[in-house]
C-alpha cells in the first residue's frame, strides 16, 4: 500500500454541511476500499478510492428512517428513503476537506432532489 492510502485507512470524525444543516459523522475507510458511515441518526455503506497523490473520492448510500423528511430550497419534502452521497476530497496530513452532492431518493428509487455538501474530518486517534 502507498503511504497516502495508509494515511487514509482508519476512522475519521467530522461534519458535513448541506443547506443550513450541519451534521457530525464518523466514517471508517478500510483497506479493501469499503467505507462505513455513522451519524447520530443513521448509517450507510459505500466505497472509496484514490484519485491522485493526495485526493480521493467516496460514495455512500445512507439509509434513512421510513417517512423521513428534508428540505429542498424552501420546501419541506417527505417520503425520503435513502440518499447517495458523492464526495471529492483532499487530504491535508491528518485532515481532509471535501465537496460534493447528496442525491435524495424516494422508496421507488426516484430522485426527489439533490443538494450540495461540504465536509471536513480529522483522523480519530488510535484506540
Amino acid at each position: 500500500m502507498s503511504q497516502v492510502v495508509d494515511a487514509l485507512v482508519g476512522l475519521w470524525a467530522g461534519s458535513v454541511s448541506y443547506g443550513t444543516t450541519v451534521e457530525k459523522f464518523t466514517i471508517a475507510l478500510d483497506t479493501d476500499g469499503s467505507a462505513h458511515l455513522n451519524t447520530a441518526e443513521t448509517g450507510g455503506h459505500g466505497t472509496w478510492q484514490m484519485t491522485g497523490e493526495d485526493t480521493f473520492v467516496f460514495t455512500i448510500t445512507e439509509r434513512l428512517h421510513e417517512g423521513d423528511s428534508g428540505v429542498s430550497g424552501d420546501t419541506e419534502v417527505t417520503g425520503i428513503d435513502h440518499l447517495i452521497i458523492n464526495i471529492d476530497a483532499k487530504l491535508f496530513g491528518t485532515a481532509f476537506v471535501g465537496t460534493g452532492t447528496a442525491e435524495v431518493f424516494d422508496a421507488a428509487g426516484a430522485v426527489i432532489f439533490s443538494i450540495a455538501a461540504e465536509t471536513t474530518a480529522q483522523l480519530a486517534p488510535a484506540q
